[in-house]
């Protein structure tokens, strides 16, 4: 600010004596005064000259009394005129007085009209910091113009997303959720979106992953086997259900991604090895680092092999679409995530579907002895259940079980 005022100072200044100098300059004063008494000089000097040649003519007879009388007249004027602005011009200039009120005046209305229409606040430098922070109240602004303007614009899945992070970060949990319903309609197929959908989804329910969390998890693996999130929040939901075996296989398919030497391989191996031993398997080393397993090659139990064929019921293939998407899903007879998923069209039915070598969704955890196999068509095109898809299911096979005839047979209510 000291700075600024110096700066503005010295122009002033500068302006001012280049305009004042004149008024308060004595010798340019004198010096103009007496350039024009020398012109009215010479000015008088020629009219004396004309009116001793208007007496000759007078005197020669060529001019008459009555225009020697108007012509003298006119002279004698000028030559008054001339005399008279003479000694104006010599007598007076600009006047002092003038320079002290301008000196006096200019800085005075400057430093008015900046007060008035200028941001003195702008000069000081804490005030200038302190307004650069974006205070709370802010923030709840802009995102809330932001909620304004996805009223008039649903489609905007980027504005979707960028506000659900905001209530994110304000931790408004209701919010922040009601907005990833919206995101997760526009990007039904985005596993990070499904994945933090249900996260958040847990959170506002104090962190039980179990039920709508845990279907959304189901989505998000079918579309992506080895997403981080979703496999150690899908980890948690069987944690939770006390299906320690199924949390550990999750949790192992993260620790095989993760890159070596990665500082939080001992945190997620100590996860793993608490939820081994609540199922009664072994710790795994510290010095393991498990590879995904193969889905015909688990770490106990048996493959999952099991094959048949799939057809939809006759009096239920007009209500499905031929670009209708088919899930066929292998999961535990009395319930819980599916151990593996294949994916068809409407229109590839019937079909001869197997489950020799798909990758499993639980990991190193074993194939169920008892297994049920679920059919379901999808007009949404994911993987959760709705109201009006048709589905069929045929339970109690074993994973290695072969010729499961799968029909789709009932519309869910």
């Amino acid at each position: 600010m000291i700075v600024f005022a110096l700066l503005a100072g010295l122009m002033l200044a500068g302006a001012l004596l280049w305009v004042l100098f004149p008024l308060f300059s004595t010798r340019a004063q004198t010096t103009a005064g007496r350039e024009r008494q020398r012109q009215a000089e010479t000015a008088l000097t020629v009219l004396r000259e004309q009116l001793a040649e208007l007496d000759a003519e007078r005197a020669a007879g060529r001019v008459d009394d009555a225009a020697y009388a108007r012509n003298r007249e006119e002279l004698e004027r000028r030559a008054l005129e001339e005399g008279q602005g003479g000694d104006h011009a010599a007598a007076t200039g600009p006047s002092p007085a003038w320079g002290v009120a301008l000196l006096l005046l200019v800085p005075v209305l400057a430093a008015v009209v900046y007060l008035a229409v200028g941001e003195p606040d702008g000069l000081d430098p804490e005030k200038i910091a302190g307004g650069q922070e974006i205070t709370p109240e802010q923030i709840q602004e802009m995102v809330g113009g932001l909620a304004a303007r996805l009223e008039q614009e649903p489609d905007n899945a980027d504005g979707w997303f960028m506000l659900a992070r905001s209530y994110l970060v304000l931790q408004d949990f209701p919010k922040a959720l009601a907005a990833y319903e919206r995101l997760g309609a526009l990007r039904p197929d985005d596993p990070d979106v499904l994945a933090t959908w249900a996260d958040v989804m847990a959170a506002a329910r104090g962190g039980d992953v179990a039920g709508e969390p845990e279907k959304l998890l189901e989505r998000a693996l079918a579309i992506d086997p080895n997403h981080f999130k979703a496999l150690a929040l899908a980890g948690t939901a069987a944690f939770q259900r006390g299906d320690h075996a199924a949390a550990a296989g999750l949790w192992e398919r993260i620790l095989a991604g993760l890159p070596p030497g990665d500082e939080s391989a001992a945190t997620i191996r100590g996860s793993i090895n608490e939820a081994r031993a609540r199922a009664g398997l072994p710790p795994l080393a510290a010095a393991d680092t498990p590879a995904p397993a193969p889905a015909s090659a688990p770490a106990t139990g048996p493959a999952l092999t099991v094959q048949g064929r799939l057809a939809i019921a006759e009096t239920l293939r007009a209500q499905a679409a031929p670009e209708d998407t088919v899930f066929v899903f292998v999961r535990p007879a009395e319930g819980g995530m599916p151990v593996a998923a294949l994916r068809y069209k409407v229109a590839d039915l019937p079909l001869a579907f197997n489950f020799e070598g798909v990758p499993l969704m639980s990991g190193e955890a074993p194939v169920p002895g008892r297994l049920a196999v679920v059919a379901r068509v999808s007009k949404s095109g994911d993987a959760t259940p709705r109201a009006g898809d048709l589905e069929g299911a045929v339970s109690g096979v074993g994973p290695d079980a072969r010729g499961v005839e799968l029909l789709i047979d009932a519309v869910r209510p």
